[in-house]
């Protein structure tokens, strides 16, 4: 039996703490909303036809899940715990914020789950990995991920958020856990395998082909690199939650104050999440750095073009139009 939801449902939060999740809410809704949508508009664009495969399509999955976040979850929590702070009634406030949560939290771990799957085939079947993980199939993948994630959170209406939360951070938070250490054990193994055959490759003849090789085991590398940033990210802001969630749930000698910080706090440690996964892919990722940049000096491009003549002209128009 759950009692900390019952004996705290009535008790108002403190209105410090409620101003403070709100206004923290509206600071990453700031930079939530802008970096994935930047993210979405580089793999649409892809102006240099570089991102077009089934990690990025995992990835701007994840980005949507992000924007879910910055443009319902956030906005609403500003709303929501500035009128509680102001002793305002919430309304249904409550019931819609915990559902965007659920399915963008629901959505976000199946995403990862996603991009395990795609980083443990490319790298223990890098020669089968083409074949195996194709746009089709990604797109299968995604549309599956949302059929649960839309479906899964109502069971939310029937259990309450305290005991939803508890067994979404048992079965998919703690068993998502388990199964990436897992993935991760193998992964780094197969890097370390990889990396005694690049090592070979360079010390035999430098042909072509193996310099083709060379180039496409690099890049796998850069990615499950950044896959496994991403994963670090994921454990850093998901873990605290869930260990909060567990003492909201079976703290029974807890103060209500302290079960309104942890809800608090657990809600803010998700939101983090979404806010910083966008810069990952502009740190870690050439071809979305590249893709960015091209994208945020389209309007630049375009002011500086002027009439030349000659071959000059003819490169800045090139440019205007590759732009567009």
């Amino acid at each position: 039996m759950i009692s900390t939801e019952n004996s705290c449902a009535d008790v108002s939060a403190p209105k410090a703490l409620s101003f403070t999740t709100a206004i923290l809410s509206l600071l990453f809704a700031f930079v939530t909303v802008p970096g994935n949508f930047l993210v979405c508009l580089a793999v649409f664009k892809d102006p240099y036809k570089r991102l077009k495969t089934p990690f990025t399509f995992f990835v701007v999955n994840l980005a949507i899940t992000d924007l879910i976040v910055g443009m319902v979850t956030e906005p609403i929590s500003v709303v929501l715990h500035f009128r509680e702070g102001l002793s305002l009634p919430i309304g249904d406030y409550v019931a819609i914020i915990h559902m965007s949560y659920f399915i963008s939290c629901t959505a976000s771990v199946l995403s990862l789950a996603a991009l395990t799957a795609d980083r443990f085939t490319a790298i223990s079947y890098p020669l089968q990995y083409r074949a195996r993980l194709t746009s089709r199939r990604a797109f299968m993948i995604v549309g599956l991920i949302w059929f649960v994630s839309l479906t899964l959170p109502f069971v939310y209406f029937k259990v309450g958020y305290l005991v939803y939360a508890f067994v979404f951070a048992n079965s998919a938070i703690a068993l998502t856990f388990v199964i990436f250490l897992f993935t991760y054990i193998r992964v780094l193994r197969g890097v370390r395998r990889q990396v005694l055959d690049w090592e070979r490759l360079r010390e035999s003849s430098q042909t072509e082909e193996n310099r083709v090789r060379l180039r496409a085991a690099a890049f796998e590398k850069n990615i499950t690199q950044v896959f496994m940033v991403m994963l670090g990210l994921f454990l850093c802001c998901y873990t605290p939650s869930c260990v909060m969630i567990y003492i909201m749930n079976l703290c029974y000698s807890c103060s209500c104050f302290t079960i309104h910080v942890l809800r608090d706090l657990q809600f803010v440690f998700v939101l983090c999440s979404s806010a910083l996964n966008p810069f990952l892919y502009a740190w870690r990722l050439p071809n979305f750095r590249k893709a960015f940049v091209r994208i945020l000096r389209w309007r630049r491009v375009n002011e500086v073009i002027v009439p030349t003549s000659g071959q000059e002209s003819g490169r800045i128009n090139k440019r205007a139009v590759e732009s567009t």
